[in-house]
């Protein structure tokens, strides 16, 4: 199979493969987001009835009051007309009655069915309503009465019973309604002078939510806070027990005769009712039945754009290919002397021949690395030979003449150091050494300043414990501290004092060399890293701070290297990080 039939069919698969798992993710994510929405819109459904609901019972609570507050109501309640010289009068007071329940309450909203007034002080009572009467309706034989009486005048909202201050054929005839009840008591003595109920009846509530699609297969309820079904579009359920206890407001899920229901319940928390909607899952999955049928047509968008366009780049994929395989062929071809082989670029052959190119590039790396490692140590062996003649010559008059003024002892330690110094310089072009055979140096070498500066040069070296056999680069810290001695404390008479400060920090050793001579300016600071001067006389050697930086990133890396941190007349800083590595002798001699 050629290399871009076999392009093509990768290609294939890498495309198809995610396009399936993009499918089903895209159904599964959309499919539930999708019905989601749906249920939180039926819940704001049901929660603007439930709503609704609230309002229509603050207005009825509202006529209540209005009616309590009639002072003419109020003086008819209090009269006695019990008495035999005043029937007259009751019927008179009665018809007052009725007339301002008619004008202030039920005049007010078309949905109440009843109101009543049970006076104490006559056996009539007074009413308003559009249904008939029955003249033998005796409150107080009322289940619910004593809850009414017992608030004390306030609003009772009673949950849906039968309405029997209305007159029916029988019992089962008798029709559904809830009432707000409230005990009268007079303004002035605070004397209980009768009960008001408003009767509503169950089916006028209807006003408060839209009607129900015939052919639909969702149940609405409106419970109370007894858990009674209020309302129903199932008529058989009203008056009886709902048959779910302890709703919560929200979302859930039953099942009803083995079908599955959403249930939307939301709450009235000054009435304690409840609206209940249970849709079937499947009417809810009717609305989203579109899904499958997108998760497919884009999954067969997606296919056939992954076809064409596997095609097309393996067309453009193949042709580079196939010339860079005839180059690279060629290229074994002349080098080998064999004539060029004639046929399909093959990912074999083509890997083939870019290994072998790969491996002479390798070769060509490590020869050219092993050439300049050569040339490295060459150029430090030239650097560490060249110790200056001028030190050399300077140093032994100051023994002379040491040896002239003091005796013998101080001459002794001044040759032991030339002799170390010159040894240390002289032995293998080993770069990496241990950090205590740099310290070894730095003190040698201090020793042999000191005969010029008459012991006015200290050094005071702290080194972290366990550093001392770390490795770090040859002629570290004798460049820098040479530049301490003969830039920062030429001319000064005092005590010139070094700091030497060896640490780790992680995965670095931390090199940090402070100086109390005279400073440095910010542009002799950039020379020293920047430029390479000529050689001082008075040097120890040519490798200077510049050369110093040099080596320690071409060694270590671009990301090591000197800091340096003056305030003129004040000090010097200089920070040298570089990798801590242990010190192996294998690899210093390798």
């Amino acid at each position: 199979m050629s290399l871009r039939k076999k392009l093509t069919l990768s290609m294939l698969m890498i495309a198809v493969i995610p396009v399936m798992v993009l499918g089903g993710f895209y159904y599964q994510y959309f499919s539930g987001v999708l019905l989601s929405n749906v249920q939180q819109r039926e819940l704001q459904n049901n929660s603007q009835i439930i709503y609704s609901v609230d309002n229509f019972f603050n207005s009825i609570f509202k006529i209540s009051d209005s009616l309590l507050m009639n002072e003419e109501l109020m003086d008819i309640l209090q009269k006695s007309y019990e008495e035999q010289s005043s029937p007259l009068e009751g019927y008179r007071g009665k018809a007052q009655v009725d007339k301002l329940l008619y004008k202030d309450g039920y005049y007010l909203d078309g949905r109440i069915e009843t109101i009543a007034i049970f006076p104490r002080n006559n056996s009539m009572f007074y009413y308003c309503t559009k249904e008939d009467i029955n003249p033998s309706y005796d409150i107080h034989a009322e289940e619910w009465y004593e809850k009414i009486a017992s608030k004390e005048g306030a609003k009772v909202l009673v949950g849906v019973h039968q309405n029997r201050l209305v007159y029916a054929f029988s019992d089962a005839a008798r029709p559904y309604c809830v009432t707000v009840g409230r005990s009268i008591y007079s303004p002035y003595d605070s004397q209980l002078l009768g009960t008001m109920l408003i009767n509503i009846n169950v089916h006028d509530l209807q006003t408060c939510w839209s009607a129900f699609k015939e052919d639909s297969q969702e149940r609405f309820y409106l419970l109370d806070d007894e858990n009674n079904v209020v309302f129903s579009n199932l008529t058989e359920e009203i008056g009886g027990k709902f048959f779910q206890d302890g709703l919560e407001d929200g979302i859930s899920s039953c099942r009803i005769d083995g079908e599955l229901y959403d249930t939307i319940v939301s709450g009235s928390k000054s009435l304690g009712w409840k609206s209940v909607k249970m849709i079937p899952r499947s009417q809810l999955d009717q609305e989203i039945a579109v899904v499958p049928y997108m998760t497919l047509l884009l999954m067969l968008i997606l296919t056939v754009l992954a076809v064409l366009v596997s095609i097309f780049i393996s067309k453009i994929f193949t042709r580079p290919l196939q010339e860079l395989y005839v180059k690279l062929q060629r290229f074994e071809a002349e080098k080998s002397g064999t004539p060029l082989p004639e046929n399909q670029v093959e990912i074999k052959g083509l890997s083939r021949s870019y290994q072998h190119m790969i491996n002479e590039i390798n070769a060509l790396t490590i020869k050219n690395y092993e050439t300049e490692i050569q040339l490295r140590r060459a150029e430090l062996m030239a650097l560490q030979s060249q110790i200056n003649p001028h030190f050399i010559y300077n140093t032994l008059n100051s023994i002379k003449w040491m040896a002239d003024m003091q005796g013998s002892k101080r001459m002794v330690t001044a040759l032991d150091s030339l002799i170390k110094l010159m040894q240390f310089s002289s032995k293998n072009s080993r770069e990496v050494i241990r950090i205590q055979d740099e310290i070894d140096l730095i003190r040698d070498y201090i020793n042999l300043i000191n005969l010029k500066y008459f012991d006015r040069i200290f050094v005071d070296v702290h080194v972290e414990p366990g550093l001392e056999n770390y490795e770090t680069l040859k002629f570290l810290l004798q460049p820098i501290v040479e530049n301490s001695i003969y830039h920062g404390f030429s001319s000064m008479v005092r005590q010139c004092t070094v700091q030497i400060n060896i640490t780790r920090k992680e995965d670095r050793i931390l090199y940090e060399v402070i100086d109390n001579g005279k400073g440095m300016s910010k542009e002799k600071i950039r020379q020293a890293l920047e430029e390479d001067h000529p050689l001082n006389s008075h040097s120890f050697n040519k490798i200077g701070l510049y050369n110093v930086n040099k080596r320690i990133q071409y060694i270590f890396g671009e990301e090591y290297g000197i800091q340096i941190d003056s305030e003129p007349g004040k000090y010097t800083r200089v920070i040298v990080e570089i990798p801590a590595r242990i010190y192996k002798e294998e690899m210093a001699n390798a």
